[in-house]
C-alpha cells in the first residue's frame, strides 16, 4: 500500500495536480510586491531574477512575454521549448526543494503554488525575497493570476493579450455548445488521475471546471476534495459515458477494456476511452482554454 501511495505522490507531482485547496496560506496571496507593482509597468522594483516552482507558473511566465526575468524552473518543466533552457532549481514538492538552492539563484520574486510551497513562505520572508502564491482551482482564478503576475512583472499588457486569446478560445467552445441540441444533458465524464489505487478529479480541482466548462460532468464532482481515492465500485456504479486517461500513467485503451466489471460502462460499451496529454490537460495555465476547446470537440 505504501509503495502505491507513493506512485501516486510521484504522478501527481509529474502532472503538477497536487494542489491542496485545505491548505490555505495564512498571508495574503500576493506578498510585499503588491503595492509596489500592482498598479505600474515602469517600476524600478519590477522583478528581473523570478524562480518559477512549478511547470504552469514558467508558462503562464513565457505566456505574457516575462520568459527573460526567468532565472530558474522546476523540474518538470517542459513548455515552452525556451523554458526548458533554463537552469532548473529543483523539483515540483517539498522534499526536492531547498531554499539553499533557491536563494542561489539571488531571486527577486519567487512564483509559489498553494498547498505545495507553503513551507517556503516563512524562510522567503525572513530572508525579504517577495513571493506570489498561486491558487489555481478554476478558470477564473487561472485567469486572475495570469493579470496578477503581468502587472508584477511589467507585462500587463502581454497578460491581457493572453486572457484575450483564452477567452475567444472558451467563447468558440461555449458556443458550439449551445448549438448542440443535447447541451443540456452534459456528457458525463470520469478522468483517472490514478489507477492503484483508483482516484479520480473532485469539485475542488481545476479540471472539473475545465470539464464543465467543455459540456462535460466530472461524475465525481460531489466529491469535495480537488483528487479523492475513490472505490472502483462507485466508479462503475456511476456508468460514464466518456473515460480520459492521462498518457503518462501508461495505462491504454485495452487495459481498460480488460478491467473485470467494466464491460458495461458506457464508455467502454460505446468506445468512448481516450488517452490524453496530461501535460497539456493537468497544468492550471494559458493552454487550459486550448483543453476547453479540444474537449468540447472530443465530446461531440
Amino acid at each position: 500500500m505504501k509503495k502505491n501511495l507513493k506512485k501516486v505522490f510521484i504522478v501527481l507531482m509529474a502532472f503538477a495536480l497536487a494542489f491542496s485547496v485545505s491548505a490555505k496560506p495564512k498571508k495574503t496571496v500576493v506578498k510585499k510586491i503588491k503595492k509596489s507593482l500592482m498598479n505600474t509597468e515602469a517600476s524600478k522594483d519590477i522583478p528581473t531574477s523570478i524562480v518559477a516552482l512549478s511547470p504552469s507558473a514558467a508558462e503562464i511566465l513565457f505566456a505574457i512575454g516575462a520568459g527573460d526575468q526567468v532565472a530558474a524552473v522546476s523540474e518538470f518543466t517542459d513548455y515552452p521549448e525556451e523554458a526548458k533552457e533554463k537552469p532548473v532549481a529543483g523539483g515540483f514538492d517539498g522534499k526536492a526543494l531547498s531554499i539553499e538552492t533557491i536563494l542561489s539563484f539571488k531571486p527577486d520574486l519567487v512564483y509559489l503554488t498553494q498547498g505545495m510551497h507553503d513551507f517556503l513562505v516563512q524562510p522567503l520572508d525572513e530572508y525579504g525575497i517577495s513571493w506570489f502564491m498561486a491558487k489555481g482551482t478554476s478558470i477564473e482564478d487561472i485567469k486572475q493570476e495570469i493579470i496578477e503576475i503581468g502587472k508584477i512583472t511589467g507585462h500587463a499588457k502581454g497578460a491581457v493579450d493572453v486572457i484575450t486569446d483564452m477567452e475567444k478560445k472558451l467563447k468558440k467552445a461555449s458556443d458550439a455548445l449551445l448549438q448542440e441540441e443535447a447541451a443540456a444533458e452534459p456528457v458525463t465524464i470520469y478522468y483517472e488521475v490514478w489507477n492503484s489505487p483508483y482516484m479520480s478529479i473532485g469539485s475542488s480541482s481545476f479540471l472539473n471546471d475545465v470539464i464543465m466548462a467543455a459540456g462535460g460532468k466530472n461524475i465525481f464532482d460531489d466529491i469535495t476534495e480537488a483528487y479523492p481515492m475513490i472505490s472502483e465500485e462507485s466508479l462503475i456504479a456511476r456508468n460514464p459515458q466518456v473515460i480520459l486517461l492521462p498518457a503518462g500513467n501508461g495505462i491504454t485503451v485495452e487495459d481498460v477494456q480488460a478491467r473485470a466489471g467494466w464491460e458495461n460502462i458506457d464508455a467502454v460499451v460505446n468506445g468512448k476511452i481516450y488517452i490524453i496529454d496530461d501535460n497539456l490537460y493537468s497544468r492550471p495555465g494559458p493552454r487550459c482554454a486550448d483543453v476547453v476547446l479540444d474537449l468540447s470537440q472530443l465530446l461531440k
